[in-house]
C-alpha cells in the first residue's frame, strides 16, 4: 500500500477545507476504482459517526437512503483501498472509542481541538497504526500502558495536554519509533532509560515536563539529531553517551538543575543550536567549543561559569557572527551572563572570518538586537562593537576606559546600562544622535567626571536618568529641562554645586 502524490494532494484540500473546530471524521485511504468498503468497516464508521458532535451537518450523508448509501468507500471524506476496501488514513476531531475497530488504520491526527478525558486504552487495537498525534487538546491521566501494542507506530506526539504520571518504560519496545514528543505536559519521575535503546528515534522532545533524575545514556540511539529536556527538574552530570550521537544538531538541556562542568566532547558534535542555560554547571568553558562550525544559536547564562574566554574559545566558529569574544549568530544572541568569565586580550584577537584584521570585526545585525553581558568578570577596555545595537547592558563588570565607544553607535540604542563598572573619564559631547530612541541611560557607580553635557538635553525620549556615584562637578545643566518625560533622576554622590534648578519642579511634573 502506498500513498501516491494525486491521493496527498486530495487529502491536503480536504483538510485545509475543514475547520479544525468541527468535531467530525476524515478518512482517507489511496484511490481506486471499483472498490467497495468491508461491512465490518462500515459498521464501525457508523460508529464512529453517531459519536461524534457534527454541527455542520457535514457526514449526514453516511449510511442513508440516498444511492451509493450502502458502499461507503462512496461516503463523502472516505477513499477505500482499491484492493482490499480498507480505510487507512484518518483525520479527525475527536477520540470514539469506536476507533479500535478500524484495525488496518495507519495515520490518525486529532491534533488542535478541544478534547479531554484520558486516553483511550482501546487505540491499542489499531496495531497498523504508524502516525499517531493527539498534541494540543486538554486530555489528562496517564500514557496507557496498551499503546505498547502499537508496534508499528513511528511518530508519536502527545504534547500540549495535561497528561501526568511518568513516562512508561514500554516506549523502548516500540523499535519502529522515530520521533517522540511528550513536551508540555505535567509529567515526572525519571526518564526511562529504554528510550536511549531505539534504534530509528530521530527527535525526542520532553521538555516543560516536572522530569527528575539523571538523563539517560542514549548510546542506542545513532540517529538522534535533535534532543529537548529543557525546563524539567533533571540533575546529575551531562552524560558521556550524548558525545556519541554523532548526528545531533540541536541539543536543549536549559532550565534544570544539571551539574558538573561542560563536557569537552560537546566540540565533537554537529551542533547547530546549544542551549545549557539556567543550571548549575561550573568549571570553564572547555576550548573544545571552539570547533563548532556549525552552531548558530549558543546559551550559556545563568550557570557558574568561570574561568578565561580567549580566542581559542571561537576559533572556528565560522557560522556564527563574532562580537569582540562574544558572538551574535545573524540576530540570535550568544548569552554569558550571570556567571564569571573574563576575557583576555580582548583587544587583539583575530578573526577567523577575517585573517587581516587586527580588530573583532563589526558586523551588520537583523532587527537591532540587545546585547547583555552584564555580571561577568569582563574587564579593560570595551571592545569594538556593532553599531546597531537597540539595548546594552555591560553592567557589573570591570570594564575601564572611557565612555566614548558609544559615539560609534547610531541611532538604534534605546537602553545604555554600564553601571557598576571602573570607567572614568568625562562625558562625551555626541548624544544628539540618539535624540529620538535613547530611553534609559544608567551610568552610575563609575568614576566618571566633567560637568555633565548640555547635549544631555537633546534626549527628548528619556525617561530615566541615573549619574550617581561618579565624580561630576558644576552644576545641573539647565537643558535638562528639555527632556519632559523623565520620570526617574539620580544624581546623587557626585561633587555638584549650585542650587537645585527651579525649572525641576515645573517642567519636569
Amino acid at each position: 500500500i502506498y500513498l501516491n502524490s494525486y491521493t496527498l494532494s486530495i487529502y491536503q484540500i480536504l483538510t485545509m477545507s475543514i475547520p479544525v473546530s468541527l468535531l467530525l471524521c476524515m478518512l482517507f485511504m489511496s484511490a481506486g476504482l471499483g472498490s467497495s468498503c468491508i461491512y465490518k468497516e462500515r459498521q464501525a464508521l457508523l460508529d464512529v459517526q453517531a459519536s461524534l458532535i457534527d454541527f455542520y451537518g457535514s457526514l449526514d450523508g453516511w449510511g442513508g437512503k440516498e444511492e451509493n448509501s450502502t458502499d461507503c468507500c462512496k461516503w463523502m471524506r472516505v477513499t477505500c483501498n482499491n484492493h482490499t476496501g480498507h480505510w487507512w488514513w484518518f483525520h479527525s476531531g475527536s477520540i470514539p472509542h469506536q476507533l479500535a475497530n478500524l484495525s488496518n488504520l495507519q495515520h490518525l491526527d486529532l491534533s488542535v481541538n478541544s478534547l479531554s478525558g484520558s486516553i483511550p486504552h482501546q487505540l491499542a487495537n489499531l496495531s497498523n497504526l504508524q502516525y499517531l498525534d493527539l498534541s494540543g487538546n486538554s486530555l489528562s491521566g496517564s500514557i496507557p500502558h496498551q499503546l505498547a501494542n502499537l508496534s508499528n507506530l513511528q511518530y508519536l506526539y502527545l504534547s500540549n495536554n495535561s497528561l501526568s504520571g511518568s513516562i512508561p518504560s514500554f516506549f523502548g519496545d516500540l523499535t519502529s519509533l522515530k520521533l517522540l514528543d511528550l513536551s508540555n505536559n505535567g509529567l515526572s519521575g525519571n526518564v526511562p532509560n529504554t528510550l536511549g535503546r531505539l534504534s530509528n528515534l530521530d527527535r525526542l522532545d520532553l521538555s516543560h515536563n516536572s522530569l527528575n533524575g539523571s538523563i539517560p545514556n542514549f548510546i542506542g540511539s545513532p540517529l538522534l539529531w535533535y534532543l529537548d529536556m529543557s525546563s524539567n527538574q533533571l540533575h546529575g552530570n551531562v552524560p558521556k553517551s550524548l558525545g556519541q550521537l554523532s548526528k545531533l544538531q540541536e541539543l536543549n538541556l536549559r532550565n534544570n538543575s544539571l551539574n558538573g562542568s561542560i563536557p569537552n566532547f560537546i566540540g565533537s558534535l554537529p551542533l547547530s543550536f546549544l542551549d545549557m542555560s539556567s543550571n548549575q554547571l561550573h568549571g570553564n568553558v572547555p576550548n573544545s567549543l571552539g570547533q563548532l562550525s556549525q552552531l548558530v544559536y549558543l546559551n550559556l547564562s545563568s550557570n557558574s561559569l568561570e574561568g578565561v574566554i580567549s580566542e581559542v574559545h571561537f576559533l572556528n566558529l565560522t557560522s556564527l557572527r563574532t562580537l569582540d569574544l562574544l558572538t551574535l549568530p545573524w540576530g540570535n544572541p550568544f548569552y554569558l551572563r550571570n556567571n564569571k568569565i573574563t576575557i583576555v586580550q580582548a583587544g587583539t584577537y583575530v578573526s577567523n572570518m577575517d585573517s587581516n584584521s587586527t580588530k573583532l570585526p563589526i558586523l551588520e545585525f537583523l532587527g537591532h538586537p540587545g546585547m547583555d553581558l552584564s555580571n561577568n568578570h569582563f574587564e579593560g577596555g570595551v571592545p569594538s562593537l556593532p553599531s546597531k545595537l537597540a539595548a546594552l547592558n555591560l553592567s557589573g563588570n570591570k570594564f575601564s576606559g572611557t565612555i566614548s565607544f558609544l559615539c560609534n553607535f547610531d541611532g538604534t540604542l534605546t537602553l545604555l546600562d554600564v553601571s557598576n563598572n571602573l570607567l572614568s573619564g568625562s562625558l562625551p559631547d555626541c548624544w544628539m544622535k540618539f535624540q529620538e530612541k535613547l530611553v534609559v541611560l544608567n551610568l552610575s557607580n563609575n568614576n566618571i567626571s566633567g560637568e555633565i553635557p548640555s547635549s544631555l538635553g537633546t534626549l527628548s525620549n528619556l525617561e530615566a536618568l541615573y549619574l550617581r556615584k561618579n565624580a561630576f562637578v558644576g552644576e545641573v545643566p539647565m537643558s535638562l529641562r528639555n527632556c519632559t518625560r523623565l520620570k526617574f533622576v539620580d544624581l546623587g554622590e557626585n561633587k555638584l554645586s549650585g542650587v537645585i534648578p527651579e525649572w525641576i519642579g515645573e517642567e519636569l511634573s
